[in-house]
């Protein structure tokens, strides 16, 4: 038997009415991908507080290498560095938290969530004016445009600068603003607002002095900075981001602890100068330590919580009279060694690297000091001379010091010292020095960390140092105790390189920093670093590479004369 089956025909215009109808252009919308107008305030928040921190520390890194506080191999700042080497900074500051920020804050207004649009505000304002420091003229007005404008132009420095100021105005008003929500995703201050606000101001201060050297109206900006005093003067207020000790997935350890603290020794060289800056350059060149809390001297306490030495004596790896990679002796255009400063090795025990020295990598693992309990979270030297490993020490929970209160004494100091404010500069920078070492004495007590207590340094200690430091202020010219206050502030940013650099530029101190030990002839000192490949590459209205070793470079701050700094 046959079967007949009607097949039912539909037009296809028909099919395309009826699919039109069924609207599933809706289900088009990822959930997991929440248009802007739907995101999380908070979600935002965080990959604008991570990113900062990913930036910070590659500004800070670079920073710190160029100020002498961490090593530099150099030898020539002509090589030293590639465009690439700054892509990484360069995406963390657009990608990360200027985007995030640029989608953040109207969302939070239209929410009324007016605390984290100002945290937003803020850590934009930091990242733009540290963008200007490390690069001069960078984009900003036309960044925030997003695909309508993939090629934006650079801003002038000056105007990048007057933008910082701008957004921290506007955080400044956003934290006042009376009936804002509270913040769940505040890694800084968990929400406070009030230190939030002294954060604006003395970032506000922190610029202003940045540029005090071709701005004839910041005198007056800094005074009323000052006098209004609402700034971080107390640890309580200090802006850091905590590190955990996670090894993995995430690893949410201090990254110098994570790349210094690995099995068979020390992986990082530290540098040679800031050592010697902390242990000996007031003692004559020689290295003085606190042995225990019963012996009186006036060594810096902060010497044994900065770094952990591995063995007792590294002579064996050095020596003073021959150093170790340059035989059969410093060069002739050297100076003096150790008075001037140090040359491969400082002593007792503290093996790092010279600035400049590009020396091959040597077996000398087990002999190199590391990174000590503050700020990275490594060991506490207690004269264990233990072999660094994975794990060692407080296991990575360390801090990125951001900014202390102890930073804004010294910058008090300086401003006092050159005429800007009334107050007396030998009392603010005793109050910077006091502040420092409070901080670090405490830090191991606040990531849980148990100090033997033969090794806490005693108030006669500390005051023996402070003396010390007083009395060499005394006795100084007005150009040596500015000189000694940017010093003081120098030791105190250990783990901060970006102010370091800064400070560099601005007023040539620390005077005594260490020459490029393997040529006389290192070319001008990288007064800005190169343009990142990512943006001379792509952005078809980047300015042209700067050349290297031609020109300084400088940013627009710094009018200081091309040798300023060797």
């Amino acid at each position: 038997m046959k079967r007949y089956f009607k097949t039912l025909f539909i037009p296809a215009m028909l099919i395309a009415s009826f699919a039109c109808n069924k609207q599933f252009d809706g289900l088009l919308n990822n959930p997991n991908y929440p248009s802007p107008t739907t995101a999380d305030v908070d979600l935002y928040l965080n990959a604008v507080q991570l990113s900062f921190k990913d930036f910070y520390n590659s500004a800070s890194d670079f920073g710190a290498q160029l100020s002498r506080m961490n090593y530099w191999s150099g030898p020539q700042y002509s090589n030293a560095y590639q465009p690439a080497s700054f892509d990484g900074e360069w995406e963390q500051a657009y990608t990360g938290v200027i985007n995030n920020a640029n989608s953040l804050i109207p969302l939070a207004e239209t929410q009324q969530k007016y605390i984290q649009a100002g945290i937003a505000r803020i850590l934009k304002a930091y990242t733009m004016g540290t963008l200007v420091d490390d690069f001069g003229d960078v984009p900003n007005s036309e960044a925030e445009l997003g695909a309508d404008n993939t090629n934006p132009k650079a801003d002038a420095g000056a105007d990048v600068y007057a933008s910082v100021q701008s957004l921290l105005d506007s955080a400044i008003i956003d934290l006042n603003t009376t009936g804002a929500t509270s913040v769940s995703s505040d890694l800084f201050y968990n929400g406070s607002a009030s230190k939030w606000l002294a954060l604006a101001n003395t970032l506000k201060l922190k610029f202003y002095m940045q540029v005090r050297l071709v701005d004839n109206s910041a005198a007056a900006k800094i005074q009323a900075l000052i006098s209004d005093n609402n700034l971080i003067n107390t640890s309580s207020q200090d802006f850091v981001f905590q590190y955990g000790k996670n090894t993995s997935t995430p690893d949410s350890r201090h990254p110098h602890y994570g790349g210094d603290y690995a099995n068979g020794g020390g992986a990082d060289y530290l540098s040679n100068y800031f050592m010697w800056k902390v242990l000996a350059q007031k003692y004559s060149g020689t290295v003085t330590i606190l042995t225990d809390n019963t012996t009186a001297n006036n060594a810096d306490p902060r010497g044994r919580y900065y770094f952990y030495r591995e063995v007792a004596n590294s002579a064996s790896f050095s020596q003073t009279s021959v150093p170790c990679y340059y035989v059969p002796g410093p060069p002739s255009w050297y100076p003096t060694v150790p008075q001037q400063t140090p040359f491969c090795y400082c002593g007792k025990g503290y093996f790092g690297r010279d600035y400049g020295d590009n020396s091959g990598t040597s077996p000398d693992q087990g002999f190199r000091t590391g990174f000590g309990i503050y700020p990275v979270g490594g060991e506490f030297d207690a004269n264990q001379y233990k072999t660094i490993s994975l794990g060692l020490g407080s296991g990575g929970n360390g801090i990125n010091p951001i900014w202390l209160s102890s930073y804004t004494q010294f910058l008090k100091a300086e401003a006092a010292a050159i005429g800007i404010t009334s107050d007396d500069p030998a009392t603010l920078l005793q109050s910077g020095i006091d502040a420092s070492i409070s901080k670090v004495l405490a830090f191991p007590t606040a990531i849980g960390y148990t100090i033997p207590a033969s090794f806490v340094p005693t108030s006669t200690q500390i005051s023996a140092y402070e003396t010390n430091v007083m009395n060499i202020y005394t006795s100084g010219t007005s150009a040596e105790k500015l000189d000694l206050i940017m010093s003081e502030y120098y030791i105190a940013l250990w783990g901060n390189g970006v102010e370091a650099y800064n400070n560099l530029r601005r007023t040539g101190s620390p005077a005594d920093v260490q020459l490029a030990v393997a040529t006389p002839t290192p070319g001008l000192f990288i007064r800005s670093f190169l343009y990142p490949s990512v943006y001379v590459n792509r952005n078809q209205n980047a300015p042209a590479q700067k050349v290297p070793g031609t020109a300084a470079n400088k940013v627009f701050w710094d009018n200081n004369p091309d040798d300023f700094i060797k």
